[in-house]
């Protein structure tokens, strides 16, 4: 999530151009990447599957949020320009529509696919309006020093504000029920081990 809006903000990317929205809101990243953003000063709209978590992304600082159930999606090339940035967590066919519906010069930092990882769709976005895909790889591609800044700014500027509301600690023994609250699409935020507590 801080890689997002770190190469969000390096492309010059600011507040008063315009709306950033983050897919998978209500995930780990997503719920992150709301609270980080919003905290900046960033008008965040925020999809997600599951309508009884609006309020909860409202409370990290998403000024609207959007059912990705309700969104049209089309074969058009292009769609409405509504996006000066966004956060995709999602993949596949909720990012077509995502790059489709960006605005000149803006940018969309990938971050995951939980909806898959192939893209199907043409090159006009980048070509004619000049949209930015930032790869974010996190597994090999941060030196250490490159981990200590990140981990430095998320003591300062970057502090997540709701860090409280978007994480639940649980014992080991609780896993089984977690995993069957993700497999039902009934977690937000993030969930920890606490390995002390077993």
């Amino acid at each position: 999530a801080a890689l997002c809006v770190e190469a969000l903000i390096d492309t010059g990317l600011q507040p008063e151009q315009g709306e950033v929205l983050v897919t998978g809101a209500t995930g780990g990243v997503g719920s992150l990447t709301v609270d980080l953003l919003a905290k900046r000063g960033y008008q965040v709209t925020a999809i997600t599957g599951k309508n009884d978590a609006h309020d909860y992304l409202r409370r990290l600082g998403a000024s609207e949020v959007l059912s990705r159930h309700d969104i049209e999606m089309d074969d058009r090339p292009l769609g409405n320009m509504m996006w000066a940035g966004a956060v995709d967590t999602v993949g596949r066919e909720l990012l077509v529509w995502l790059i489709k519906t960006t605005r000149m010069r803006g940018c969309v930092a990938l971050c995951g696919g939980t909806a898959g990882f192939d893209l199907n769709m043409t090159v006009l976005p980048s070509i004619l309006r000049g949209v930015d895909l930032l790869g974010i790889n996190v597994s090999r591609a941060l030196t250490m020093d490159d981990r200590r800044q990140l981990w430095q700014r998320l003591a300062t500027d970057l502090r997540p504000v709701h860090l409280d509301d978007m994480v639940r600690t649980i014992p080991l023994e609780g896993l089984p029920g977690v995993f069957d609250d993700m497999i039902d699409a009934a977690v937000t935020g993030r969930v920890v081990v606490d390995m002390a507590a077993t």
